[in-house]
């Protein structure tokens, strides 16, 4: 039999469909938001920036005061509504600029921001670097004084020029540049200098003269415009070599302090640092310097005295680690350039991945290219910008940025900028939660934003929201009748119970069931959650949560372990378990009414729709399921009955009808019934032909064209019509094509035949009349003299008459 499709009833399972699908996703919606089960107002705001708390005190006794913001600004006073919001104000904002010798030049733009923030929510801003034209630049040397390094008069007589040259190459760079120098040979105790007078002599390498006493560090010359004074200090210095013990020299001594002695050094507050190291040897490194006596960490402070030396008296510090240089080199946003020989290149190599901001410049045979190294060095120090977050712990910073291109990339950090170039970097800041440990109300934090290598940064005010306004001591009412006549302090909507009380409104008491035995009953079995996370223990017993905003829809069961909203739907209707006449859901499991069996309670136990015409269930070709036959596909039996096969006879006279109306909206059945008792059905531009279960069906239509359609079964035995989108009609009879020829033969050929009578006729003719007129030529008499004339004169001529014989 065709299944009948009413509409009403089509519209209301759409509906139904629809319904129970949002009814779904509230549910879900209502397990996993992150808004849920949360227990004050504090930590509701910090947990989501879309959580708000509603502090009303008529509130639902089991919704959540925590919820989405979505969910609670329609249904909570403005006035309780516990939703503050992020703000972002710009207080300084000089635009950039070069250095024109009256002002400082301005590179990093904005300046200050003062940022209000919720925490796990993103704050979006933008910061741009402008590389200025005459930057400030403070260029100090640190050279390797050991013999080794100075050993050949080329290379003395190289690094002395290096003295003479620098201040003309700087100018080309920077108007604006400061030059200094300082030198190191190693710590000046044994093993690794020699401390007597004798030493001295015995092992220098000099010819004919003694080497100067060794020294750690000796600031030769504080930073200065004084071009010509760099230049003699460096050619004077150069001449007192020192020798010292070991291959390792104590160099990082030395850039410990050139960094850490911002004044003796001569440091601006706005200028782009560089050290330029220079030297042929490893270094000593944190605990190098135990063999000498040098137990004392490395503080990393200045001890340098007035003389401009290491002061011997803290002789006993030990040398410093990667990470103090590391760390002093990014809190004084200085660079380094090492200049080093080819031998110790890799070492210096390594040491600059785990320092950062630095350089490696491989030196030539007697420091030739020395120049020529510390000017490639410093564009590459000078084109990049990376922005480094300082003092942020907790706050987490995103960089995006187009550089110089066309590609947004996910980076802090922009290479090759010339002069006046400008990079815009787009920048989310996140504050986490946990910056609220063990802090209330308002965090005050100063984040800095810091260009690498300058002494540029943007600075972030940070008030940080960790706490409700209503969670302030003013706010609370102590004591309230809200808590139980008394039992607790109220704010924000929720009580904090009294010693010796506890519970939503301090309605339990520790002498009647303490809150340990309490939670205890109030967990499932081995259950760590009280309530299965489902329900709020109440002095030891469960009382369950609603199904999202429904609260006619709750959890159940003793430990609120159960949904009754979860169980199978029918796959008829989409009710839940078939609809309160099959059956109902009991804890995620449908309860089947008498008559009704399956997951979702919506098999029939009534087999008569599986009885064939000839009274056999399913004509004993299959078997009855759920009210349907299954037929045997080993039989190849198919239909509601199991009653067709392929040479069965066909039913395509049953389903003509329907096809039709459905097809082409021809046939015996108009618009509302063949809407009533007809499925429907499935359009292909061409059937399938050769299967033997699918059945071929052909009429002809009123319009006496053919349609054809086909009949199969799917795995249920619901009938499956497919019809032909056209129809195979007659052609149409062309009068024109059929009369032409016939009026032709009628008429055209006696014609022709007339004609061609005609023509034969006049030939004939003109060669009849041709031969007469020949003949009638012939026939013309000559002339002559009348025949019946007879001339009176008659002449004879004489046979045996000779005429020339006269």
């Amino acid at each position: 039999m065709m299944h009948r499709a009413v509409p009403l009833a089509a519209l209301l399972l759409a509906v139904t469909l629809i319904l129970s699908h949002a009814q779904e996703l509230r549910v879900g919606e209502a397990v996993s938001n992150p808004c849920a089960n949360v227990d004050t107002c504090g930590e509701c705001i910090r947990t989501a920036k879309i959580c708000a708390w509603c502090s009303a005190e008529k509130f639902p006794r089991f919704a959540s005061r925590c919820d989405l913001y979505e969910h609670l600004k329609s249904t909570c006073p403005p006035e309780s509504l516990s939703f503050p919001k992020s703000d972002l104000k710009v207080s300084q904002n000089d635009n950039v600029r070069g250095g024109d010798g009256t002002s400082q030049p301005v590179q990093v733009q904005p300046q200050i921001m003062d940022i209000t923030a919720r925490t796990n929510e993103a704050i979006n801003f933008k910061l741009t670097f402008r590389q200025a034209e005459n930057y400030p630049v403070d260029l100090y040397f640190l050279l390797d004084l050991s013999y080794t390094m100075v050993e050949e008069e080329e290379a003395q007589k190289r690094l002395i020029a290096l003295g003479q040259e620098m201040p003309r190459s700087m100018d080309n760079i920077t108007r604006d540049f400061n030059l200094g120098f300082g030198t190191f040979v190693d710590k000046t105790v044994m093993p690794y200098t020699a401390w007597t007078t004798q030493m001295l002599r015995d092992r220098c390498p000099l010819p004919d003269k003694s080497c100067r006493a060794p020294h750690d560090f000796i600031n030769q010359l504080k930073l200065s415009k004084d071009g010509p004074a760099f230049a003699a200090r460096m050619e004077k210095a150069l001449k007192a070599v020192s020798q010292s013990f070991d291959d390792s020299e104590g160099g990082m001594d030395g850039l410990m302090q050139a960094l850490a002695c911002e004044g003796q050094i001569g440091w601006r507050q706005r200028s782009r640092r560089i050290i330029v190291y220079s030297s042929n040897s490893i270094f000593h490194l944190a605990g190098g310097g135990l063999m000498g006596g040098a137990t004392k960490n490395n503080d990393g402070d200045c001890h340098i005295n007035s003389e401009g030396s290491y002061s011997p008296d803290d002789i006993n510090y030990d040398f410093p680690s990667v990470g103090q240089i590391a760390n002093k080199l990014d809190e004084k946003s200085t660079s380094v350039i090492f200049a080093v020989m080819p031998s110790v290149v890799d070492h210096y190599d390594n040491l600059r991945a785990l320092i950062g901001n630095a350089e490696v410049g491989r030196l030539s045979d007697k420091s030739s290219n020395i120049i020529e190294l510390i000017r490639k060095n410093y564009d590459k120090l000078r084109s990049r910008i990376h922005f480094i977050p300082r003092r942020a712990d907790g706050v987490d910073f995103k960089f995006k940025s187009k550089c110089l291109g066309n590609v947004v990339q996910e980076t802090a950090m922009c290479d090759n900028l010339e002069i006046k170039d400008s990079v815009t970097f787009d920048v989310s800041m996140t504050v986490s939660s946990d910056v609220c440990q063990g802090h209330s109300g308002i965090v005050n934090r100063s984040v800095k934003l810091a260009a690498q290598g300058l002494n540029e940064q943007m600075t972030i005010n940070l008030r940080i929201i960790c706490d409700c306004e209503c969670e302030r001591p003013e706010m609370a009412k102590v004591n309230s009748d809200n808590c139980d006549w008394g039992n607790g302090t109220f704010a924000c909507g929720i009580c904090s119970c009294n010693p010796g009380r506890y519970g939503r409104e301090c309605g339990c008491s520790e002498a009647t069931i303490s809150s340990k035995e309490s939670l205890e009953q109030c967990r499932r079995g081995n259950d760590t959650e009280v309530c299965s996370g489902y329900g709020e223990c109440i002095c030891g017993e469960c009382e369950c949560f609603a199904l999202g905003s429904d609260t006619a829809r709750q959890y159940s069961g003793e430990h609120c372990q159960c949904n009754d909203y979860t169980c199978p739907r029918s796959k008829d209707d989409a009710s839940l378990c078939g609809g309160p006449t099959r059956g109902k859901c009991d804890c995620g499991t449908c309860q089947c009414l008498e008559g009704w069996e399956g997951d979702a309670c919506d098999c029939s136990t009534d087999n008569s729709t599986c009885i064939a015409s000839n009274g056999l269930l399913c004509n004993e070709k299959g078997s009855c399921d759920c009210g349907r036959c299954r037929c045997n596909a080993t039989l190849k039996y198919m239909g509601p009955t199991c009653e067709e096969c392929p040479n069965c006879p066909s039913k395509c006279s049953q389903y003509r009808d329907c096809a039709q109306c459905k097809g082409f909206g021809t046939g015996k059945y108009n618009g509302d019934q063949c809407t009533d008792l007809c499925q429907d059905i499935i359009k292909e531009d061409e059937l399938e032909e050769g299967n033997d279960l699918v059945f071929e069906c052909n009429f002809r239509d009123t319009d006496k064209c053919l349609f054809r359609f086909t009949y199969e079964y799917d795995e249920n035995n619901d009938v499956i019509i497919k019809v032909q989108r056209t129809k195979e009609c007659p052609k149409d009879v062309n009068l024109a094509l059929i009369l032409g020829p016939v009026v032709a033969g009628i008429v055209l050929i006696p014609l022709l035949l007339l004609c061609i009578f005609i023509l034969i006729r006049n030939r004939r003719d003109r060669a009849e009349f041709a031969r007469f007129m020949k003949e009638k030529d012939k026939a013309r008499w000559e002339s002559a003299a009348n025949p019946i004339y007879k001339d009176p004169k008659s002449t004879f001529r004489n046979p045996t008459y000779n005429k020339d014989s006269q």
